[in-house]
Formats: structure tokens, C-alpha cells, sequence
């Protein structure tokens, strides 16, 4: 699982990402909120962790401009205990969750575990530029037709969809997908199948990408 934590205090940031990491999760730290706005346009995120009071733009800045550019990352927000007005708005501007500080660590793991877990089990169907995914199924549907695809491909094209856009690790596909262990080659490979029946279907939208630099969905314009 893949976190960003956003916090200005280094030292406090350090500390956490340790602990994160000593629970089996993969941390991006950013020390203010436009090194945090950027990480969320640039990447993909399970789960985004941000302290409210950042220098640059604050965390509830960071979360208005994520959810205006439709980005549904889970947010969670790191607050003081004397800011219930900052909770009501962050909450209201679409923040999933909040803890307070000072916090203990095993509540932050569960926390962030508990909004990864929402995400996923939100919808089995996601949509991205002309193609929806519907993972029960196993299905690609456009406004040409529907096709079958295996599992793996299904739930490949849905965790592209779901980054919208955004680039995604080739370690963290083999992840998700194949549990860890996709032979050299098989995502490239995959993407290759996926690219067919998108073809198939006359579909807008490709994978494109590679093992190095990672892999998006993108939509093509005029076609």
C-alpha cells in the first residue's frame, strides 16, 4: 500500500514514516503542501495523510485542489486537538477521515488500512473516459459493445482507471495483481492484451508505459 504523509515537522515525519514502513507500507513524505499537491498530481496513492498546518498551501487547501481536479484518494487529516472548526470543513470538503494529534501510531495504521479498505470496496464498476470496468464481471464495456476479459486484466485496467491518469509503479501492479510474484515481462504483457481489446472495442482509451517508468491510462483525443 502506497502512502503519502504530509508533515512539516521533519522530525515527527521521520518518525512516523518508520513506523509506517515497519507495517508493511510503502511512505512518500512531503514537508509542505505544495511538495504534497504535487506528489497527488504526479503519482498514485492508496491513502494521503496530511497535518493541516503546512506552510505553502495548508492541508485543507491541499485537499479542496485534489477533490476539484477529481482525484478520490483517501484523505486523511492530521489535526490539533483545538481545531474541531478545521475537522467540520476538511470533513465537509471531502476528507475521509481525521485523527488528532498527538496520536498513537497503532491507530494511524489502522486508520489509514481501514480508508484503503473503503476505497476499494466502494464500486466494483470504475469509468474512465469512454470505458467502464466492471471487475465482478470481468467485462470492458464502451459505447461499442462489452468483452470479457480475464481477472487479472479486469483488475489491472481498474487500478489504472482509479489512478486517473496518473503514473503507477510497475512493483505495485505486480502487488495488487499478481500478489508479488508477476514473471519479468508479465505486466508489459498485459498491458499489451488490455491494448487489444481496447482496440476491439473501439475504445479512446490505451495503456501506455513501461516496466522502468511505470504505467498510465490515458484517453487519446479525436479518435
Amino acid at each position: 500500500m502506497r502512502v503519502l504523509l504530509a508533515e512539516d515537522n521533519v522530525r515527527l515525519a521521520r518518525a512516523t514514516e518508520v513506523i509506517l514502513e515497519k507495517n508493511g507500507l510503502t511512505v512518500e513524505v512531503s514537508h509542505d503542501g505544495l511538495e504534497a499537491l504535487d506528489a497527488l498530481d504526479s503519482g498514485y496513492f492508496d491513502v494521503a495523510v496530511l497535518d493541516i498546518m503546512m506552510p505553502g498551501l495548508d492541508g485543507l487547501e491541499v485537499l479542496r485542489r485534489v477533490r476539484a481536479e477529481g482525484n478520490d484518494v483517501p484523505v486523511i487529516l492530521l489535526t490539533a486537538k483545538t481545531q474541531v472548526d478545521d475537522k467540520v470543513a476538511g470533513l465537509g470538503d471531502g476528507a475521509d477521515d481525521y485523527i488528532t494529534k498527538p496520536y498513537d501510531s497503532r491507530e494511524l495504521v489502522a486508520r489509514i488500512r481501514a480508508a484503503a479498505r473503503h476505497r476499494s470496496g466502494a464500486s466494483s464498476k470504475v469509468r474512465f473516459g469512454d470505458l467502464v470496468i466492471e471487475e465482478d464481471s470481468s467485462t470492458l464495456t464502451t459505447r461499442t459493445g462489452s468483452l470479457g476479459v480475464n481477472q487479472r486484466e479486469a483488475q489491472m485496467a481498474a487500478l489504472l482507471a482509479h489512478a486517473g491518469g496518473r503514473t503507477v509503479d510497475t512493483d505495485w501492479l505486480r502487488e495488487r495483481v499478481w500478489d508479488g510474484e508477476a514473471l519479468d515481462g508479465e505486466v508489459e504483457l498485459y498491458a499489451s492484451y488490455l491494448n487489444g481489446k481496447l482496440d476491439a472495442l473501439g475504445s479512446r482509451v490505451k495503456v501506455e508505459g513501461s516496466d522502468r517508468d511505470g504505467w498510465r491510462m490515458v484517453e487519446t483525443v479525436g479518435a
